[in-house]
């Protein structure tokens, strides 16, 4: 090699090939560099047209059949009358046309659509730059979105997102204990419907019976549910089943808590103002009750649950001034049966004739009358149907089979306290 250079080559031939290898190596050189300038041209938005010719088709339609003869070069002008379509580098096509165009010429289309790709690619290349950008950007937009989810109580995108996030950062702590937290109310939540949805069995006692056990079991798990602290679109429909179950057990206090608390998250509802006007007649506050009924009657005037409710409240304010069978047993009206019989019996040891026998005369004959009174009073409280219809404010006097037809008879009103009680001696 060293002599072909310095031209003092023992052979001949060896020098001639040296030479033309060379010139070969030298020529590709001088290709590559041209072809790698090009595309640098092409890729920059250089002067190539990346044209390669028009390609004529038949009918009218670019898709038609062609028509090779009629092809044209690429700075040709391109006249309405003619259907085809530009054929550009890298089997790009362009201003496919029917017969009925404005005049174009293929270098400017192929110019104008390789601009538009490159475009394209730029903005699809930053789309992917900016959705690529860092595991912490990810993270941060799904744990962003899982909450968003789990505000609108969309409990199940919520808990997708969550686990996608922790898929890239397992010890986030935050998203650890959202999603637990969410994991954890929609478990209660699955509980809870199933609970409430359950048909009770049996009859008469046994199925109220069981359906107390069953209200007392969704009140345990809503309670569960709402010591999460849960987003409010949660808490509505909580303590709306909440005010249900206490009302349903005939708990006065949690009832009316929890019906006010849903009745403040939902105050727009007519629902929740009824169920709060449930919870007031059985703590028996009647003037708030009727106020609650009055409200939602001027919201619907066509509501006949409001309407029966408020007749209900106005018959039992009217009673809770003359007589109350509860308050002269000393209980509450959300009273069980067994607390009523315990009542009674405790009074009717107190004021017993054999108990009172010795006392003067004027006392005897009062604690006749209270011993009377506390019997009537359990006699109507103890008899489901007929509570019922006490609760209802509706006139009970007694036992319904037996004064049917009797009207008064066999009965006396007493004055007594204050009260003017009607009692009926056996």
């Amino acid at each position: 090699a060293r002599a072909a250079l310095t031209g003092r080559c023992s052979c001949r031939w060896a020098c001639d090939l040296w030479s033309l290898g060379l010139w070969s190596l030298s020529m590709w050189s001088l290709g590559l560099s041209l072809v790698v300038t090009a595309a640098a041209q092409a890729d920059d938005g250089g002067g190539a047209s990346r044209c390669v010719s028009w390609r004529q088709t038949s009918g009218c339609n670019a898709s038609g059949k062609r028509e090779s003869s009629m092809d044209r070069d690429c700075q040709a002008t391109i006249e309405s009358g003619v259907s085809g379509f530009c054929e550009c580098e890298g089997g790009v096509r362009a201003a496919e046309s029917g017969c009925i165009h404005e005049p174009f010429s293929c270098e400017v289309k192929c110019s104008e659509q390789w601009a538009w790709l490159r475009e394209q690619r730029k903005k699809r290349a930053g789309a992917e730059e900016a959705d690529d950008a860092s595991a912490d950007d990810n993270l941060a937009r799904l744990y962003k979105r899982g909450k968003g989810f789990y505000v609108m109580g969309n409990t199940e995108l919520a808990l997708r997102h969550f686990r996608e996030a922790l898929k890239l950062d397992p010890e986030h702590q935050a998203c650890k204990a959202e999603y637990k937290q969410a994991k954890k109310l929609e478990k209660l939540l699955l509980k809870l419907e199933g609970v409430m949805g359950k048909e009770v069995e049996g009859k008469g006692r046994m199925k109220q019976l069981e359906r107390d056990d069953q209200f007392e079991e969704a009140r345990v798990l809503i309670e569960d549910a709402l010591s999460l602290s849960p987003p409010a679109v949660y808490r509505a429909s909580l303590y709306r089943d909440l005010c249900i179950c206490c009302t349903r057990l005939r708990m006065r206090d949690e009832g009316l808590a929890a019906c006010a608390e849903h009745h403040r998250l939902d105050s727009a509802s007519s629902s929740a103002s009824l169920l709060l006007a449930e919870a007031q007649l059985l703590a028996e506050a009647y003037d708030a009750a009727i106020t609650t009924y009055r409200a939602v009657i001027e919201q619907d005037r066509h509501s006949q649950e409001a309407r029966a409710g408020l007749q209900k409240a106005e018959k039992l304010l009217r009673r809770s001034k003359e007589e109350d069978h509860y308050r002269l047993l000393n209980v509450t009206r959300s009273a069980s049966a067994r607390e009523i019989k315990r009542a009674y019996h405790r009074l009717a040891v107190e004021y017993h004739p054999d108990k009172t026998k010795d006392r003067p005369e004027a006392e005897r004959e009062l604690a006749d009358i209270k011993f009377k009174a506390i019997a009537l009073a359990y006699e109507i409280l103890s008899d489901a149907d007929l509570r019922k219809k006490y609760d209802a404010g509706d006139e009970v006097t007694g036992n319904a089979n037996q004064d049917e037809g009797q009207g008064q008879a066999g009965g006396q009103w007493f004055n007594h306290g204050g009260q003017h009680v009607h009692v009926r001696f056996r």
